[in-house]
């Protein structure tokens, strides 16, 4: 039996480390499961691939990003070209709750569903940027992915961010 590779042990170690981390990015790009788990073992793929040139000139985490970023544009374009704008809209997200949830469970989810459904709606790059600082990546770290200047990147985090808060604010009720 022979040992792992080089390779295959920074794929198994960023894995171990990033895993999660990539899946939830994933989702930030494909609402729908099927297409989801594509994407992420299209991901998973690339990012196995891409070590065979990694060098350590940024972190691990970085790098994987460097591939999310890259696999995951990839996948907006396909999208696009192939005119795919399936999904459910925000009411029909709201009316498959459980019914035996517990209401903070659901008004949770519900939430969650607004701002992934707000950023599925902002344009790649920004939708991009706000899954990466909902990651928690510094701005430093997401230029070092994106290809944009850190001052960019914060600018661009805080218009998106005060968007997100005046879209989600309170809802007036309607009489």
């Amino acid at each position: 039996m022979s040992t792992p590779s080089s390779q295959d042990q920074q794929y198994l170690e960023a894995m171990r480390l990033h895993g999660a981390e990539l899946a939830r990015f994933a989702r930030g790009y494909e609402r729908d499961d099927a297409k989801r788990q594509e994407l992420l073992q299209e991901l998973q793929l690339a990012l196995w691939q891409s070590l065979d040139n990694f060098q350590g000139q940024c972190s691990l985490r970085t790098w994987a990003y460097r591939v999310a970023h890259n696999v995951g544009a990839s996948h907006v374009q396909r999208s696009l070209r192939q005119a795919e704008r399936q999904g459910l809209t925000l009411e029909e997200a709201e009316s498959l709750a459980d019914a035996d949830a517990d209401m903070a469970h659901t008004e949770r989810r519900i939430d969650l569903g607004r701002v992934l459904a707000l950023i599925h709606r902002l344009a790649p790059l920004d939708r991009e940027l706000m899954l990466l600082y909902l990651e928690d990546l510094d701005a430093a770290s997401i230029a070092d992915i994106t290809g944009l200047s850190a001052r960019n990147v914060a600018t661009k985090i805080h218009r998106i961010k005060a968007l997100l808060a005046r879209q989600l604010g309170p809802q007036e009720s309607k009489p």
